[in-house]
């Protein structure tokens, strides 16, 4: 039987009146990519927070490869097996570059050298200057190197392209499919949502403290009530909107986006008013309007109840 690298069970939280967890499941495989995505307030750090042991739950358990965790005591070859790298990290800023990758390299006997961890941030040119004096970008890729001193099982990565540019941030992605490749289990939060949809096996939505859907980018994108279909034509928006199913309309000039939650028959509508119409789409919804959807729907829900 495979043991799991991060199993979570029934995890609540309060602070006072205000419940920030609510009975959060999940559980994390080797070699999966998991993505916590949730709104400002959700409750993702501090389901992270309590992961590490940061915090302490009200109720639930923590289980981290088979073993109960409770607080920040964990034994040293548990220790081995974990990364992490928190959104919000520093270094002493008068360390170089190779001063902080040989310090991380001494805390594990058979993790990265010094070196290596330098390469791994790509910082190679960078290697004898301060912490400090690093770019926001650079600052990140040494701290994700950093995580990955150990050569850990278990990685997690809070906003790791934070402050990075395009190509930095896809250099990253690829360095994290690297690590699925090689069996490691990666727990990852991001606001960047094209991050998500690229990395993830299997995401989970967090809103105010419950997963309110889980699944495949694929399957998030499919539980949404509509496609967006995008053409050119010379409907005013009156008769575009008149169309069955069509929710929203967006148009710039004659190019227009429709979002319709019965696009067939509205594709089929399109055609017998217009016949001059052209570059017709039928397109999937992003993960973007996807997330939007599912949080608004969990918010709507919440005030009715209230």
């Amino acid at each position: 039987m495979n043991i799991l690298p991060l199993q979570v069970n029934g995890l609540s939280k309060r602070y006072a009146a205000n419940t920030v967890l609510a009975g959060v499941d999940l559980t994390l495989a080797a070699g999966e990519v998991l993505c916590i995505l949730g709104p400002n307030g959700a409750g993702k750090t501090t389901l992270i927070s309590i992961i590490l042991g940061l915090l302490k739950a009200d109720s639930g358990e923590v289980r981290l490869f088979g073993q109960l965790q409770a607080g920040i005591s964990r034994s040293n070859a548990l220790r081995q097996k974990l990364g992490v790298m928190m959104q919000i990290g520093s270094l002493s800023a008068n360390l170089t570059v190779f001063e902080q990758c040989d310090l991380f390299s001494s805390y594990y006997a058979n993790g990265y050298s010094a070196a290596e961890l330098v390469a791994l941030a790509g910082l190679e040119q960078h290697s004898k200057q301060r912490f400090g004096r690093l770019s926001g970008g650079q600052k990140q890729r040494l701290l994700f190197a950093l995580a990955l001193a150990a050569k850990p099982q278990l990685v997690f990565l809070d906003e790791p392209t934070l402050g990075m540019d395009v190509a930095a941030r896809r250099s990253l992605w690829q360095q994290i499919r690297q690590l699925k490749q090689q069996g490691v289990a990666v727990v990852l939060t991001t606001h960047y949502l094209e991050e998500a949809e690229q990395l993830a096996d299997r995401i989970l939505v967090l809103d105010q403290g419950v997963i309110v859907a889980g699944g495949s980018p694929a399957e998030l994108k499919a539980l949404t009530q509509y496609k967006v279909i995008s053409c050119h034509s010379v409907l005013d928006n009156a008769a575009l909107l008149a169309l069955p199913g069509v929710q929203q309309l967006n148009r710039d000039n004659n190019h227009i986006i429709l979002h319709s939650c019965q696009p067939e028959q509205t594709v089929k509508a399109l055609l017998l008013a217009d016949e001059s119409l052209h570059q017709l789409e039928v397109l999937p919804v992003a993960l973007e309007q996807a997330f939007l959807q599912l949080t608004q729907a969990s918010q709507t829900t919440e005030e009715q109840a209230a």
